[in-house]
């Protein structure tokens, strides 16, 4: 019998806010080449899954893990899923988009061993950097740079954000911990789709060895923690709240609920945007960060629900 052709795997990594889910929308919504069909496996650190609902509604087959992260507390339940997604849609491509405290070269053994190795084949890693908060490598150093090291290909994502002289400086740093990856300039990761799926394994990447994800994350005081409420939010409250929150926090992702509309909020790195959306959904968020005060925040965040619903 002819050997059956192997499902070509993408991983997708980038630290809190870097624009990974923006990049899965982005190239779910382009012409995927006929006859392949492309399946994606979503990985959120928190109990609220967020990113699984943003890319429902295309014609992919999608698994969401949450509550943990696949390099280690749910690094079974990823290996179930890898298996349930060849059982059920057998895609030419599965994308895997890992959490933002995630370590992709974390996952090489797992890809590379019988039985996932027998009908998986990883392609590309691809990271994505948020070029506007690049400085937050100064205070993760390795946890970091081990995403840029891992790369076939990185996304320097939101390049509209920042001047010509500091970009440049970002792409000789980043070819200085990697110089073998394609560095690709975006805006909101617009990138073309032929770019990711040019076959780089080549480059011959090993596993970044010596990391243990569980303690990096637990040495980083990194925590998460989420929001959900029914009642409406007063918007003006909710930007001034939003507007306060500390450096440490480094990301809150999630549905916003006003009295006349809903939203989709996107913070990281001290900026935030609220896309609207036509379906209504009750406000669910998802924070990240670390050494934060959890009750303080969520209590600032509570004081933020509109006066004529808060009884």
């Amino acid at each position: 019998m002819p050997k059956t052709k192997k499902m070509e795997v993408l991983l997708v990594s980038g630290f809190l806010g870097a624009g990974k889910t923006t990049l899965l929308r982005h190239l779910l919504q382009s012409d995927v080449p006929a006859n392949e069909k492309v399946a994606v496996i979503v990985n959120e650190v928190g109990e609220i899954g967020i990113d699984g609902s943003l890319l429902s509604g295309q014609d992919v087959d999608i698994l969401e893990l949450t509550s943990g992260c696949i390099c280690c507390t749910i690094r079974t339940d990823f290996f179930k899923a890898v298996q349930e997604i060849h059982r059920t849609a057998d895609p030419t491509y599965l994308f895997v988009e890992t959490t933002g405290v995630a370590q992709p070269g974390d996952m090489f053994d797992v890809l590379h061993e019988p039985p996932l190795s027998d009908f998986s084949r990883l392609k590309n890693v691809i990271t994505v950097i948020d070029a506007s908060f690049f400085k937050v490598r100064e205070v993760l150093g390795s946890f970091y740079d081990n995403q840029i090291k891992c790369a076939d290909i990185i996304v320097l994502n939101k390049i509209d954000a920042v001047e010509s002289g500091p970009l440049k400086e970002m792409e000789s740093i980043i070819h200085t911990l990697n110089g073998q990856a394609a560095i690709i300039p975006a805006q909101y990761c617009a990138v073309d789709l032929a770019e990711l799926f040019k076959d780089r394994s080549d480059m011959q990447l090993r596993p970044i060895q010596g990391l243990d994800h569980f303690s990096v994350f637990k040495q980083n005081d990194f925590q998460t923690f989420s929001f959900e409420e029914k009642r409406p939010l007063d918007r003006k409250k909710l930007e001034k709240f939003l507007n306060s929150l500390p450096p440490a926090l480094f990301r809150c992702k999630g549905w916003v609920r006003f009295e006349n509309a809903c939203g989709l909020l996107n913070f990281a790195g001290r900026s935030y945007r609220i896309e609207p959306v036509e379906n209504e959904h009750d406000t669910a968020l998802v924070f990240v960060g670390r050494n934060c005060d959890e009750k303080e925040i969520l209590a600032e965040l509570q004081n933020c629900i509109q006066v004529s619903f808060s009884k």
